[in-house]
């Protein structure tokens, strides 16, 4: 007999398959509809979305649709969410939610940058590392128009803060997309805190190839020059190309002692990061899940329910990694941090 996956347990526990242009009911009862707009397919974010409302045995239907990291695929998405008229929109992701969501009105520099393009419906966005420079929001708090959401990205100075609980630092590199738009706003942050902290940031930017794409090739020859300016952690920010690569970005910093530092809890899985400070994904799935549930069950706006950062963070060392770059925690430090791949 085959082992199922927690996700295909999950969704097998649904009744249903999904697939990208799917739909998903929990209940029978006049189910409400949520239509979700991903960024590269289903995560650990929506298994914990699901799960919430499944235990819950609220009477929903899910349509699914993902961009598939192309954001040339928004207009045919909003177009369908104005013929099918959900109840409530999801967004994953800053791109996502820019495109459907929008900035603030008050917040737009000009009627073209980013415009709302559904107002009629609430939104619950997740998954946006920096809802408020990223100007979607004022605030974080209630919003005072229909959206409302969740962040998953601890606050750049707490960030800061485990790395120095690891050891004394300095100075930081971080390589980044530029192409990314939460990604510049978070190197921004790094830079204008280093100046607060007396840390140097040094930023790596990924090249781009002839047809406007970050280019891969590069990312050994941007590796060997982070590690030449000698920093103490290679910072691995919520960058998606970054994160596709992240796996080969921290073997070659590994080779040369450079230890990094992971801002998500999925980098720090799918890599040889030494440690992170991470919001994990299904309960930033739960805790959106929540606020649906407030808006669709509890008939609430989403005006006035909170943006919101997850309240809880998991601080992870990867034993393994330690070992092999032979750089290890302080006792004091594994009074709370959760050690993994021992």
């Amino acid at each position: 007999m085959a082992c199922l996956s927690k996700r295909e347990f999950l969704k097998g526990s649904l009744a249903t398959a999904v697939a990208t242009g799917s739909g998903r009911s929990i209940g029978a009862d006049e189910p409400k509809s949520v239509f979700m707009v991903l960024w590269r397919g289903e995560t650990e974010v929506e298994d914990g979305f699901y799960a919430h409302f499944a235990e819950g045995g609220m009477p929903l239907n899910f349509i699914v649709r993902s961009l598939d990291r192309d954001p040339d695929r928004l207009p045919d998405i909003l177009a369908e969410i104005e013929s099918v008229a959900p109840d409530l929109v999801y967004t994953w992701g800053t791109t996502v939610t820019l495109g459907i969501a929008g900035r603030d009105p008050f917040l737009a520099s000009s009627a073209q940058d980013y415009p709302p393009r559904v107002t009629d419906r609430p939104i619950v966005f997740t998954m946006v590392s920096q809802p408020v420079k990223s100007r979607i929001i004022p605030a974080f708090g209630p919003t005072g128009r229909n959206v409302t959401g969740v962040s998953h990205i601890v606050p750049l100075k707490t960030q800061f803060r485990a790395m120095q609980s690891y050891m004394p630092i300095d100075r930081v590199a971080t390589i980044y997309t530029p192409t990314e738009s939460n990604s510049v706003l978070v190197v921004e942050q790094l830079i204008n805190l280093g100046r607060r902290l007396n840390i140097r940031i040094n930023d790596f930017p990924v090249p781009l190839d002839a047809d406007g794409n970050p280019d891969p090739d590069s990312l050994p020859g941007l590796v060997q020059a982070a590690a030449e300016t000698g920093p103490q952690f290679l910072y691995l920010g919520p960058d998606s190309f970054i994160g596709q690569y992240a796996r080969q970005i921290t073997e070659l910093a590994n080779l040369r002692s450079l230890p990094s530092f992971a801002s998500t809890e999925v980098m720090l899985a799918s890599s040889d990061a030494l440690f992170g400070l991470v919001a994990p994904y299904e309960k930033v799935g739960r805790f959106t899940a929540s606020k649906v549930e407030r808006v669709l069950f509890g008939n609430e706006p989403a005006e006035r329910i909170p943006v919101e950062v997850l309240p809880e963070f998991s601080y992870q060392i990867r034993a393994d990694v330690a070992r092999d770059l032979e750089i290890y925690p302080s006792l004091s430090l594994l009074d709370y941090a959760e050690v993994i791949g021992q």
